[in-house]
């Protein structure tokens, strides 16, 4: 599970690139946080809430996945 807190505009291409991979179930690549290479995930649901003014947070799990 991961969270965001980032600008609603950062916040607005999270979720266009979410939604995307959501309509084409394709994975991604993703570096977690303390780690130094990046792995394939998919994200298997998400929700954004816009606590303060101009900044929004989006809730994430991700599920690691192992493809070529």
């Amino acid at each position: 599970n991961f969270t965001f807190n980032v600008s609603e505009v950062e916040a607005d291409e999270i979720e266009t690139f979410l939604d995307s991979r959501a309509n084409d179930s394709d994975s991604f690549d993703f570096t977690a946080p303390g780690e130094a290479t990046a792995q394939k995930f998919v994200c298997e649901g998400w929700s954004k809430s816009i606590p303060y003014n101009n900044r929004a947070r989006i809730s994430a799990t991700f599920r690691q996945v192992f493809e070529p």
